[in-house]
């Protein structure tokens, strides 16, 4: 197994320097297969202080702390989630994303599993559970996302949005069948029509007070036969 060490450039400025420390947390998280480590361990690890670590959070958007009753974790994940709206948190020793309801609405869950292969160009980030599974998903919705900057905001942010603002929810056996509508289309070639859509559907299984999201897709606009 290697070890990382990190040294301090020489006469660098602190955005490259946090950046390249930011990388080498990343990389001691891979290289176990998880999402998070301890804040302390990981010092001891790289060889840095604890205001060197936290110092790096406002220079890397994928890295962050959660605070637990054992001590502070650093996590390393896909950051665009969490632009979305939805909040990292650990819960029975693993990370999970947290969407708020609305209103009465319970939260919308993305608990991290390895379901088939690894998505196409994973490296460092998505080695953990939790960072896989944003991965593969937004490496499946990008046979029908439509073409933006930031595919996995725009997927997240629709995500939030459906979950939000669903006009139709209905249970099939045992697992929750959510339908939200936008004003404009969110996907191309939709079903037998191949016509561009402007609604989502998002399929849940029940977990205590949450729904845990199983998958989503694009289904034809209203008035298309399925």
């Amino acid at each position: 197994m290697s070890t990382f060490t990190y040294t301090r450039p020489v006469r660098s400025h602190p955005a490259l320097t946090y950046l390249r420390l930011a990388d080498l947390v990343c990389q001691r998280l891979a290289e176990f297969g998880v999402d998070c480590a301890p804040l302390i361990w990981l010092c001891r690890e790289l060889g840095v202080s604890e205001t060197e670590l936290r110092a790096t959070m406002d220079y890397a958007l994928h890295l962050g702390i959660q605070p637990t009753r054992a001590g502070e974790l650093v996590y390393c994940l896909p950051h665009q989630p969490i632009a979305a709206g939805f909040l990292p948190e650990y819960r029975r020793g693993r990370m999970r994303l947290r969407l708020p309801g609305r209103g009465l609405r319970s939260p919308l869950l993305i608990i991290g599993r390895r379901v088939g292969p690894a998505p196409d160009g994973e490296a460092t980030l998505g080695a953990g559970e939790l960072g896989y599974t944003v991965s593969r998903l937004t490496s499946m919705a990008g046979t029908w996302l439509p073409a933006s900057p930031d595919p996995a905001r725009f997927l997240f942010e629709l995500m939030a949005e459906a979950w939000r603002h669903a006009d139709g929810t209905h249970q099939l056996g045992g697992l929750g069948i959510h339908r939200a509508s936008f004003q404009a289309p969110i996907a191309a070639g939709s079903g037998v029509s191949g016509d561009a859509t402007n609604r989502l559907e998002l399929v849940t299984n029940r977990r205590g007070k949450g729904h845990e999201l199983v998958n989503l897709y694009p289904i034809p606009a209203r008035g298309v036969d399925r």
